[in-house]
């Protein structure tokens, strides 16, 4: 098996694995509970929340945990929206966001409130500009994620953040799901951040929106006691470890796994620059992402015949798969040929460059056969 698809998720490290059996077995208690269990899981729970606002260098937030990314955004959008509505209806964001993103705010578009999508340049950076003109009275929060989960292009965030600071009464959420773990980043300036943990070798059904604590939010999911007031439930404190554990090891030699992903990088792109009739889309990308076009064949049939080889690579993001046909390609080349061969790459600190070229040699012998 070659895997080639670390942005749609990525294997757990063993030793978060490890971390989650070990907390199921000693810190069982229900964190709600008065009794001396339910006193050392919350502890936990406070230790986790802890360590994840240290490592990311945001230490006056809080942690609110959820089921993933989705369920962040949910909350954070919606949440704010509904809190704020008195205040204005007005949200701007950009038009590579997540589906997690982009549905909610359709939803919200629906109920009244107003949205404006941001133009582009040539390397998928927003309209700095722009963004600054369609700032009124009446906007409320700003939506713009860091890296975009497609083609890896990385937002200006802090030429954005400079932007929302001008304005005290907008604020500004990042979707950084396709960002922690990979880039190094600052995260002060921004208001709301959500990420998930399976994006960084964690466990799935576990992520989080990081709320600095003076933003209010309307609870998404009402329910009983919980460690925070905005999201209902039981604290689930094994997976809630689980999530500070995988962000340590993923911070870990940082450094050399970038440098090891670059190197990557450079080598897959210069072994795809010599296949006739290929097109790297996207230039400003980190490099853990490579999209790419093969014209003259579609991208379903790449994709399943590398499947068949027991080599995974993705058409789009796993959550908007459905069609093969990708709107962010063809928004950023203005080609519909591109757009429909296009293919994403994703590369780890896990790849080898033997797999490389393993990939290389099945992907052009697939190419010979349907061209």
């Amino acid at each position: 098996m070659i895997y080639l698809d670390y942005s749609a998720t990525t294997p757990p490290d063993p030793r978060v694995l490890d971390a989650y059996q070990l907390f199921n077995q000693e810190y069982f208690g229900n964190p709600n509970s008065t009794h001396e269990l339910g006193l050392l899981a919350n502890h936990q729970i406070e230790k986790a929340s802890k360590e994840i606002l240290s490592i990311l260098n945001v230490e006056h937030y809080e942690v609110i945990y959820t089921s993933g990314a989705t369920e962040a955004n949910n909350l954070a959008l919606k949440g704010y929206a509904y809190q704020n509505a008195h205040k204005g209806k007005h949200i701007i964001t950009s038009p590579y966001e997540h589906s997690s993103v982009t549905t909610v705010l359709n939803y919200l578009a629906k109920q009244g409130y107003e949205i404006d999508v941001l133009d582009i340049d040539k390397q998928g950076k927003v309209d700095l500009v722009e963004l600054r003109d369609l700032i009124r009275e009446d906007t409320i929060l700003v939506s713009i994620g860091m890296v975009n989960s497609e083609l890896g292009i990385l937002q200006d965030m802090e030429a954005i953040k400079e932007i929302i600071a001008e304005h005290e009464d907008v604020v500004l959420h990042s979707d950084m799901t396709q960002a922690i773990g990979k880039v190094k980043v600052d995260l002060k300036g921004i208001d709301l951040i959500t990420f998930s943990a399976h994006k960084f070798y964690g466990l799935k059904g576990i992520g989080a929106l990081l709320r600095r604590k003076d933003i209010l939010l309307e609870p998404v999911i009402h329910g009983g006691k919980s460690n925070s007031m905005f999201r209902g439930g039981t604290p689930p404190v094994p997976l809630m470890n689980s999530l500070a554990v995988a962000l340590r090891f993923a911070t870990k030699d940082f450094s050399k796994k970038i440098e090891h992903i670059k190197q990557l990088n450079l080598y897959l792109k210069d072994r795809l620059g010599q296949i006739k009739n290929s097109k790297i889309n996207g230039v400003d990308a980190i490099p853990q992402i490579l999209n790419v076009s093969f014209l003259g064949v579609p991208a379903e049939t790449l994709h399943h015949e590398l499947s068949k080889r027991k080599i995974y690579v993705s058409t789009q993001t796993a959550c908007s798969s459905e069609s093969s046909y990708s709107i962010t390609v063809k928004r950023i080349t203005g080609s519909d040929e591109r757009a429909k061969t296009s293919i994403r790459i994703s590369l780890s600190h896990l790849t080898k460059k033997q797999e490389i070229d393993d990939f290389i040699d099945a992907l052009l012998e697939v190419l010979d056969e349907n061209r």
